[in-house]
């Protein structure tokens, strides 16, 4: 069953005009994440909800450059999609008076739903676990940094603070609590707001929701962190890796199993107070097995890749453990604290596909019952590829390319991605890679220019 909620107009129109909004904002979110938008006026609202708001196809063909691919097939000829609003995700919008926010599902031109929606194949996800018995809740934990950019046209972290330090919060502590007061005004409660390893870089994170809603939080959470840094004359970059020798930023995924009726959490075992259910196990096992191709739609850049390294406290290899932050996979907390972190993914990735690709693949565990087999408690960072060979625990994908190649061969994962958003995804993102490939970096000239 689809969770997709029905517009009220006369509701919604109600609420729009005693909140005193004369402008909306329709937003969608492409293959790369961005957030798309038009502002519709008031005269334009009631069309606005019933109808959508056209876009053209062939935007959805844009990599992240706004260059098309060669091989694109959403051509200035194809035609336009409808973008349809969701009145759950309905909020103001801090920094523009008199203005609110919607985001959208993608339609066909008739109204009926559209297969390349990234929202709509999360929606399928869902309903498909829940006609398995099941549902999820969610939350997102981003890193970013916060930076100037100088007079020399590099961008600085703002502080030189130290991790979760006092004067890391204190460094910033206007900006920090303009975003929390904005995002309450946007409807949207955090547990916490701390400092993160690198200079400049911040941790926050989301409440535990359903899957839909949850996406939609954490786009909210980032749209408002830029627009108070942009506000404060600062940037906000969600960049996997900016800095070779600094920390890169990811975007953990916290998991828990429910019954379908999100009463009853399946993913702690009762038999002690650390360990995970049968059904949690299952699950954990479907990610794992996986995880080379939720690699590709999780770290979908080339920059992503970067951050990937062993001993670098992002995962590198396929493995679990208790607390172990070099994991892909973490079970933190203890007694009813226990869900599952996964680890491998950025704020480069298109997180309604991405967490429709992780729901997927632990139903295909559960229904498989794959075994996640023994936690590991090392950092692979400190052992030689021997060690890693010897313990048999394999490797993510060291690059898009392998990344890209894993998603493709995946029957679960991709096939929860869906033919038609597969296709387009996967264009945009080789065409990226295309592109650097033949792009001649600073190391380079630094590296050959008199020596060769």
């Amino acid at each position: 069953m689809s969770t997709e909620a029905t517009t009220d107009v006369p509701a919604m129109l109600e609420r729009l005009q005693q909140d005193g909004i004369e402008h909306l904002w329709v937003v969608y979110h492409d293959y790369s994440g961005r957030g798309m938008a038009k502002t519709v006026p008031r005269a334009s609202f009631e069309t606005a909800l019933t109808e959508g708001v056209v876009f053209a196809l062939a935007n959805l063909n844009m990599d992240i450059g706004d260059h098309q691919p060669p091989r694109a097939t959403l051509l200035a000829n194809t035609g336009d999609f409808l973008a349809v609003p969701d009145p759950r995700s309905y909020a103001v919008v801090p920094v523009a008076p008199k203005t609110a926010r919607m985001y959208a599902w993608m339609r066909a031109t008739d109204g009926s739903v559209w297969e390349g929606c990234p929202r709509t194949r999360l929606d399928k996800a869902v309903a498909e676990l829940a006609q398995a018995g099941f549902s999820v809740q969610c939350a997102f934990e981003p890193e970013f940094y916060l930076l100037n950019k100088g007079p020399d046209g590099e961008y600085h972290p703002v502080n030189p603070t130290r991790m979760m330090t006092r004067d890391g919060l204190a460094a910033e502590i206007n900006l920090v609590q303009r975003i929390m007061h904005d995002l309450e005004l946007m409807g949207l409660r955090i547990p916490q707001f701390g400092k993160e390893y690198g200079p400049g870089q911040y941790e926050v994170s989301t409440y535990h929701g359903p899957p839909i809603k949850a996406v939609d939080d954490y786009l909210t959470l980032k749209d408002v962190i830029r627009d108070a840094a942009r506000s404060n004359g600062y940037v906000a970059s969600f960049m996997p890796k900016i800095y070779s020798d600094w920390a890169g930023s990811s975007l953990h995924v916290h998991l828990s199993l429910w019954d379908a009726a999100g009463e009853t959490d399946l993913t702690p075992s009762s038999a002690d107070n650390t360990s995970l259910s049968d059904l949690g196990r299952r699950f954990m096992g479907g990610l794992l097995r996986h995880a080379p191709a939720l690699t590709g739609l999780g770290s979908p850049t080339v920059n992503s890749y970067k951050r990937l390294q062993p001993g670098s406290w992002a995962p590198a290899n396929p493995y679990w453990g208790y607390g172990n932050r070099s994991a892909v996979i973490r079970i933190p907390g203890v007694g009813t604290r226990r869900h599952i972190e996964y680890r491998s993914g950025d704020n480069s990735c298109q997180p309604y596909l991405f967490l429709a690709g992780l729901l997927a693949a632990g139903l295909d565990g559960i229904r498989n019952q794959i075994d996640p087999g023994e936690p590991f408690d090392g950092d692979v960072g400190h052992l030689t590829l021997q060690q890693i060979e010897r313990l048999n625990l394999g490797f993510l994908p060291r690059s898009l390319e392998e990344g890209l190649a894993a998603l493709e061969a995946d029957e679960v994962v991709a096939g929860a991605v869906g033919e038609e958003a597969l296709r387009h995804f996967l264009l945009v993102k080789r065409h990226e890679l295309a592109q650097y490939d033949v792009h001649v970096h600073p190391w380079e000239r630094d590296t050959y220019l008199e020596v060769v």
